[in-house]
Parts: C-alpha cells; sequence; structure tokens
C-alpha cells in the first residue's frame, strides 16, 4: 500500500483535517487557536461571573415594592421657628393719603400697612435675625437678586433682608415716575429715579446695616425697610405670624426680632443636633 502524504497545513486555513490514505483514515490535527480569541474567551468569563454575582445580592421584588419613596417637604425640615403676636387691642389701620393718580390703581383706597394684625394677634412683617452665635466666616452670597418692586404706589415687599454683595434690584411696575432713596448710615445713600416703563436698576450693599428706611419723595405715604446682613440666618414674619430659620449648627444663639412699630426684643435659643429650637415673641403698643 503507497501512502499520500498530506500537504502542510498553513496557519489560518478553512481546512481542519486532510485525508491522509487511501482507506479514508483522518489525520486529525490541532488547530491553532489565536491569542485574540482566548483573550476575548477570558473577558467573557469575567463578565459572566460578575453578573451572576451581582444578580445573586439583588433582593427579590415584591407587588408594590417598587412605589415612590415619600420624601419630607422642604418646610417640614427642622428649623428655628416661631411666632410673633401683638398683645392688646387691635390698632385701627387708616386709609393712605394718595393722590389721584395713585388711586386709580386700586378698588378701594389702600389701608397703611406699618401694623398688620390678623387673627390671635398674628403680627406680620416683624424682622427675625440671629443676632449672636453665628460663626465669624465668609457665607455664600445668593446668586439670585433681591427685589423691591413699585406697585399701586406701593413697595413690595415692606420688610426684607438681603446679604452683602447680593444684588438688589429696584423696579418700577406704575404708569407714573418714582423715586428710591435710601436713608443709608453706613451703606453708600443713593436716591434713583424711575420713570415708567424703564429699566430695572441695580444695588449692592457692601456694609451690614438695618433698617435702612427706603422711600419715594413723589409719594410720601410709599416706605419700605432693608436688612443688610452677613449670614443667611434671618428671616420675616408672614401673615400668620410665622417665622423659620433652617440650617442653624447646634449651639447656644441670641435672637432679636424687629418691628416698625413696638422695637425689638430678643430670646436666647438651644439649638440641638437636629438643628431645631423654638422662641415666640410677643409685642405690645408702646406707651404714649
Amino acid at each position: 500500500m503507497k501512502l499520500k502524504i498530506a500537504p502542510t497545513l498553513r496557519s489560518g486555513s478553512r481546512q481542519d483535517f486532510r485525508p491522509s490514505c487511501n482507506r479514508g483514515r483522518q489525520d486529525f490535527r490541532p488547530r491553532r487557536i489565536p491569542k485574540l480569541l482566548t483573550s476575548s474567551a477570558t473577558c467573557l468569563s469575567a463578565i459572566a461571573l460578575f453578573v451572576a454575582l451581582v444578580l445573586s445580592n439583588v433582593p427579590s421584588i415584591k407587588a408594590g415594592a417598587n412605589k415612590p419613596l415619600k420624601t419630607k417637604a422642604a418646610g417640614n425640615s427642622p428649623a428655628v421657628s416661631g411666632v410673633a403676636r401683638f398683645e392688646g387691642p387691635r390698632p385701627k389701620r387708616q386709609g393712605l393719603a394718595m393722590d389721584e393718580a395713585s388711586l386709580k390703581l386700586h378698588k378701594s383706597r389702600p389701608l397703611n400697612e406699618n401694623v398688620l394684625v390678623g387673627p390671635g394677634g398674628a403680627l406680620a412683617n416683624v424682622f427675625v435675625q440671629v443676632k449672636k452665635g453665628v460663626e465669624d466666616k465668609e457665607y455664600s452670597v445668593p446668586a439670585k437678586p433681591a427685589m423691591m418692586d413699585q406697585v399701586g404706589a406701593i413697595f413690595r415687599p415692606r420688610v426684607q433682608g438681603v446679604m452683602v454683595g447680593q444684588k438688589f434690584v429696584l423696579r418700577n411696575s406704575d404708569p407714573f415716575i418714582h423715586n428710591v432713596r435710601s436713608l443709608s448710615l453706613r451703606n453708600r445713600a443713593f436716591n434713583i429715579a424711575q420713570p415708567p416703563k424703564t429699566a430695572d436698576r441695580e444695588k449692592v450693599f457692601r456694609r451690614t446695616e438695618g433698617p435702612i428706611r427706603m422711600g419715594c419723595d413723589f409719594h410720601r405715604w410709599m416706605q419700605a425697610y432693608v436688612f443688610v446682613m452677613d449670614h443667611p440666618y434671618f428671616a420675616i414674619t408672614d401673615a400668620q405670624g410665622r417665622f423659620s430659620i433652617e440650617g442653624l449648627p447646634a449651639g447656644e444663639y441670641t435672637l432679636e426680632a424687629w418691628h416698625e412699630e413696638f422695637g425689638k426684643q430678643r430670646a436666647q435659643i438651644t439649638v440641638g443636633s437636629d438643628g431645631a429650637a423654638r422662641a415666640d415673641f410677643t409685642f405690645q403698643a408702646k406707651e404714649q
């Protein structure tokens, strides 16, 4: 029997074997596996092992388990809070001595807003600030500007706080001219005329001060108050007399509450590790 010598296979040939004799015996030769395929197989094995480990640690999902989580509203977070009240007979509000052009912007004559007392003696527009105990450091300045608008020949808001370096925007929303005069002492005083339909004006306070009284020379009944602060721990009471100051670290503090007619009061508080504390203020009419 004569044997035929099979030709040598080249690397990468499509054939894995060739016949080696006339009787049909096949000579199986080991196939050379490229390195790239070996590396790919190793990576796939590692990925499969990782997926198996992850899936083994995933808890089973029960019916209803994918309901959205309930989160606390921002207003419910721990804070220094309280209520300012007025004690005594409620002062009678008088109508503002407006000119005819200003009165046309209202359905009826507006009343003065220097004392706003609600149900239960709730006192609005009380400025409450942390007077002592705040850490002496630089606090970030709000990117959003503070705003004082002139609407219906009335400043809005009547009382507010801004931070040193924060933009303070003045706006005239009325169809006639106003001017804003600041009676500043530590900051540079200004007097800005604002004709109707003109662009907003912008100021920046460089020193702490307050209250700064704002007025309009064209409309003498207009007035507002601005406090310039070097920290963000302050608030103004709402129509229910409530205030809330968030973010105070644990410690001892002195709060000060100011009202344009009834003056100042102070209270000592201790803020716990949860950031909460309580302080209420009661104001009375000044003796004549």
